[in-house]
Order: C-alpha cells, then sequence, then structure tokens
C-alpha cells in the first residue's frame, strides 16, 4: 500500500452500524473500569483496615482476622481479574466478557459484605451495630465512584449488600432502631438514582471524548483534501499557463493568416487546422474554466446588452459544424434586451448548443431560442436528439460524466460542459432549466433578467474593424504570442505599441506622442512582474483609470482587481471573438 493510501486509511471515518453508539460507550466504560482497577482497590482495602480498627475496638480479634481475610481475597480477586482477563487492556473482542465477569464477582463482593456485617450485627451492641451500619454503607459508598462507570455493577454490588443486610436487620432488631432497616432500603434506592446519574455523566464524558477525536480525525482529513485541492489548483495554474502560451499565439496568426489566403484549398486546409486548434482549445478551457469556478476567480459583471448580437454570434459559430452533420440549426432573431453578463451567458449557450449538436444524430434539428415568462426571458435550446433518462439527468451536471461518449461522429470531450452550465447559472444566479424525454430530445436554458434598453449597435465598413484607430498597449513576454496580437489587433485597425516587460513599456511609453485607449497585458510575466502592478505602473504614469484587459492562464481570484477600476480577466487561451468583444466593450464605456 502507498504512502497516500495509508494516510488516507488511518483517516478514515468509522462506517455507522446500528448499535455502533453503544458498542463504543461500552468499550469505554469497561477501559475505565480496568484502568481504574488498582486505584479501586487500594480505596476499598482502606475501608477494610479501617473498619477492622473499629472491629478490634469490641476486642473482637478473631472476628477482625475473619473480616480481614474474607475481604483481601475479594480485594485480591478483583485485581487478579483485571490482570488475568484482559492483560493486554481491553479492546473490542474481549470488553464484554470483561464486564460481565466484573459484574458477578461485584454480587459476590456483596454478599460477602453483607454476611459479614450480617455475622457482626449484635442486637444488644450500640458499637456492633453502628459498626455493621459502617461496613454497608462503606461498601456501596466506596462503590458509586470506581463503578460509576458502568452502572450494572454498582447495582449488583449495592443489591447483593444492601438487600439482604436490610431483611436481616429488620428480622433482628426489636424497636425504633428498627427503621434503620427500612432507611437501608432507602439508601439504596438513592444509590440507584445517583448511579444512574453518574452513568449519564459517564456516556456524556465517553461522546464527548469520542466527538473530539472523530472531530480531529474529520479535520486532518479535510487538511489530506485540502492538500490534495491546492496541488492539484499549482498544478492545473502552471500547465495551463504553460500549454495556454502556444495556443494563443496559434489562434492569433490563424486569424492574421486567413485574410492572406485567396486559394480554396488554402482555406480549407486552415479550416482543418484551426478545428484542431479550437478543439485543444476547448479541452485546455473546459479544464481551466471549471477551476476558476471552483476557486472564484470568475466575475459576473452585469450589464444591459442586446441578446441578439449573441444569438447570431453563436449562429455563425456553429453554423458549419451543423452543416457538416447535417442538422439543421435555427436560431430566433429577437429585439429583447437583458440585464447580464454577456460572456457568461455566451459561455453557458455555447456549451448547449456544443452539446446538443453533439448528440443529435445526422438529418435532427437544433434550436436557439426566446421565450418570455413571467420570471423573465427564456433563452432555450432544444433538440430532437435522443434525450436522457430520468437516471441519467441525476448525473448530467457532475464533473467528467459523458453519456454515450463513444458514439459515431462525436468529439469526445471531457465531461465538463453541463457542469461549466450548471456553475455559471449559479455565478449569474438565474434559473438553469432542464427537460427531456428518452426518444424525443432535449431542452435546456437559462432564464434572464430583462433590461430597459440596450447600447446601440456599432456599425462600420468591416464587422471586425475598431474605430477610431485606438492606441494599444500591449504588454507580453511571450515572443510569439505578442507577434500574433500585434498583427491581430493592426488588422482590426489598431494602433500597437508591444512591449515584453513592465520596465520595456513604460520606456515606448514615454516616446509616445499620446497616451494608450486600453491596456493589454499578461499576469505574469517574466522575472516574477505582475501584470496587475504593470496596469498600476501605466495608470499612475499618465494619471488616468485607462481600461485593461488581463491575460491569464492563472486559476485563482485576484484580489487586487476587486480594489482596481476597469480591468477585465480574460483566461489564456483567448479566443480572437472574445478578445474582440471586450476590446470594443472596454473602449466604449467613458474613461474615469
Amino acid at each position: 500500500m502507498s504512502e497516500t493510501a495509508q494516510e488516507q486509511k488511518a483517516h478514515e471515518l468509522p462506517a455507522w452500524e446500528p448499535g455502533a453508539e453503544l458498542h463504543e460507550v461500552h468499550l469505554g466504560q469497561a477501559r475505565l473500569l480496568h484502568a481504574r482497577t488498582g486505584q479501586s482497590c487500594l480505596i476499598v482495602s482502606g475501608v477494610t483496615l479501617y473498619l477492622a480498627a473499629l472491629i478490634g475496638l469490641t476486642g473482637d480479634l478473631p472476628f477482625a482476622a475473619i473480616w480481614l481475610a474474607a475481604t483481601g481475597t475479594m480485594i485480591a480477586v478483583v485485581y487478579a481479574y483485571a490482570r488475568l482477563m484482559a492483560p493486554d487492556g481491553i479492546n473490542a473482542g474481549n470488553y464484554r466478557r470483561y464486564l460481565t465477569g466484573h459484574t458477578v464477582i461485584s454480587a459476590l463482593t456483596g454478599l460477602v459484605w453483607a454476611g459479614l456485617a450480617s455475622a457482626f450485627l449484635d442486637p444488644d451492641s450500640v458499637l456492633n451495630m453502628f459498626i455493621a451500619v459502617n461496613m454497608v454503607f462503606s461498601i456501596t459508598v466506596g462503590g458509586v465512584m470506581p463503578s460509576a462507570e458502568y452502572r450494572p455493577t454498582f447495582v449488583s454490588l449495592a443489591t447483593a449488600t444492601l438487600l439482604p443486610f436490610s431483611g436481616y436487620w429488620l428480622l433482628s432488631v426489636e424497636g425504633p432502631l428498627r427503621l434503620i432497616g427500612i432507611g437501608l432500603l432507602i439508601y439504596y434506592a438513592f444509590g440507584l438514582l445517583v448511579s444512574a446519574q453518574a452513568e449519564v455523566q459517564t456516556i456524556a464524558s465517553l461522546a464527548a471524548e469520542r466527538t473530539r477525536k472523530l472531530t480531529q480525525r474529520l479535520q486532518e482529513k479535510n487538511r489530506i483534501i485540502e492538500r490534495a485541492s491546492a496541488s492539484k489548483s499549482r498544478f492545473l495554474a502552471a500547465t495551463s499557463h504553460d500549454m495556454s502560451q502556444p495556443l494563443q499565439a496559434q489562434g492569433f496568426f490563424i486569424r492574421a493568416i486567413r485574410r492572406t489566403l485567396d486559394r480554396p484549398d488554402q482555406v480549407e486546409l486552415l479550416d482543418k487546422i484551426e478545428a484542431a486548434w479550437r478543439s485543444q482549445q476547448q479541452l485546455l478551457q473546459a479544464l481551466v474554466e471549471t477551476a476558476r469556478l471552483d476557486s472564484g476567480a470568475i466575475i459576473a459583471r452585469i450589464r444591459p446588452f442586446a441578446l441578439d448580437e449573441v444569438l447570431q454570434g453563436l449562429r455563425a459559430e456553429f453554423a458549419d459544424l451543423a452543416h457538416a452533420k447535417s442538422i439543421e440549426l435555427i436560431v430566433a432573431r429577437t429585439t429583447i434586451a437583458v440585464n447580464s453578463d454577456a460572456l457568461l451567458v455566451t459561455r453557458i449557450l455555447r456549451n448547449l448548443l456544443s452539446n446538443a449538436i453533439k448528440f443529435t444524430p445526422p438529418g435532427g434539428q437544433v434550436e436557439l431560442h426566446c421565450t418570455r415568462s413571467d420570471d423573465g426571458l427564456l433563452v432555450e435550446v432544444s433538440d430532437d436528439g435522443p434525450g436522457v433518462t430520468a437516471a441519467e439527468r441525476e448525473r448530467i451536471f457532475e464533473e467528467y460524466v459523458q453519456l454515450q461518449p463513444g458514439q459515431a461522429g462525436n468529439e469526445r470531450g471531457l465531461g465538463l460542459g453541463l457542469t461549466i452550465v450548471h456553475q455559471l447559472a449559479r455565478k449569474l444566479n438565474v434559473e438553469l432549466r432542464f427537460a427531456s424525454t428518452p426518444g424525443e430530445g432535449t431542452r435546456a436554458g437559462i432564464v434572464l433578467p430583462l433590461a430597459d434598453a440596450a447600447p446601440a449597435p456599432q456599425g462600420g465598413a468591416r464587422p471586425d474593424a475598431i474605430d477610431g484607430s485606438p492606441l494599444v498597449l500591449l504588454v507580453e513576454d511571450e515572443p510569439a504570442v505578442r507577434e500574433g496580437l500585434t498583427i491581430l489587433l493592426t488588422d482590426w485597425g489598431c494602433r500597437v505599441i508591444a512591449a515584453g516587460s513592465g520596465a520595456e513599456a513604460m520606456e515606448l511609453l514615454s516616446w509616445a506622442d499620446a497616451e494608450p485607449n486600453l491596456l493589454i497585458v499578461d499576469k505574469r510575466l517574466a522575472g516574477g512582474e505582475d501584470g496587475l502592478d504593470t496596469i498600476q505602473a501605466v495608470r499612475s504614469e499618465v494619471v488616468a483609470e485607462i481600461p485593461a484587459v488581463l491575460l491569464t492562464g492563472d486559476i485563482y481570484q485576484f484580489e487586487a482587481v476587486t480594489g482596481m477600476e476597469r480591468i477585465t480577466v480574460l483566461p489564456k487561451p483567448a479566443d480572437p471573438t472574445q478578445l474582440h468583444s471586450l476590446l470594443r466593450e472596454a473602449l466604449e464605456r467613458p474613461r474615469a
């Protein structure tokens, strides 16, 4: 067994079984009895010596000797029983036998003491009567403390001692002193009550100790899980950052080179290259996005937007994929504006559309449409695919669950698409609806709050052209990513100042004839430099809150971002379409 497996097994919490709590209580009581045997025997030995001295005061030395011999024998039996019955201590295998034997020995001890007290009782001697009563009182009062751990032992001791002696007293003693026998019976009842309360306290103490130990083990188990989670997060952070760099550069170069191609065969080849790149990007982005959602790194930015722009962008994105599978893709037009985060809504609908097209067979139909309701606007993806069963619906939003992953023509994913949908819906605080019937299809969507109006759409000669030739300061330490992004930004009509570090950016900026309209900065720059510090330094230099886009492969939430205005975090590998939308949105907002 590996060290990790051993560590986990050592901290496993015991499974609950019927009677397990009572078993643990009795086991704990037996251990207390066994551990305190020496102390109990010592206390009882002191009591017997005291009573032997009292007996000696009456002048009956032979009875004092008999007393010491009989009671000493019972003390020795109790001590020897504990050592012989459980020499290695009390465990789950021997505690029941130990408690049973201890109860029997307690009853025998009570009978011996009751017999000796009855034999010594002399109704004509007040001193003898006093000593006899002391005998039964001392063994039962002394028995309350050492036997309180397990009540049956005290009950057997008190019953075997007090009931026979009380009966003998009532038969032997005449006159008013006979009431002492009744008092002994009252004392017996009182002892039973006190022992019951003592056992309750003992059980409560054992339960508290067990709870404390279970809590410690649970805390240790949580620490193990937290260490494993932190290790996974660090691995994902490092891996996603390193893997996203070449993918990031590839995406920018693919978009830039597309405008230079004029032959159909070249465009077709580039389409295949881009499809392969997009598949890698989606797999990595799914992993990173799941980790970022778990860590709280994704922040919803709620604002009004025209939903039709999102819907038609998705139609254009999935048209070729649907056509390749001979699936009819229907995307409704709408003039309704909603109040939410356009990027996160797009991610949700993208995952739902991707899932619908993936599982709809050739010749089927996938529809993206909107329906007004009292709660807002239901934006729903429906298909006439195979649907899912009720049992599958319980698992479909769990991580890494893939239904029918081996269907012909379907790309194998990671089973994270619907998990991300569920988490993003919670992030946006919107209702997620899902309904499916085997053989009839599936409907999945979200209910978005309505907005009064949306920003006016931007016109332009080219759909991707950014008006005004804004000056963009790009800080990226990876040469391939920096070059590809520079080409892409230039193609969009931007003027670009590209730097590999914050210091270089500040130097180039000092030669510029205008301040930047936008900052695009990588989070993790060379030499341990933080992109957030670079953004702050540039803003301090120009004394303006320049809007910024922070490119990052990290999965953690940056607390500093919440204290700095107008910074949008874009996870790597960033899709050029996402970046383009962010640039337009950032440049449209008035500068503080």
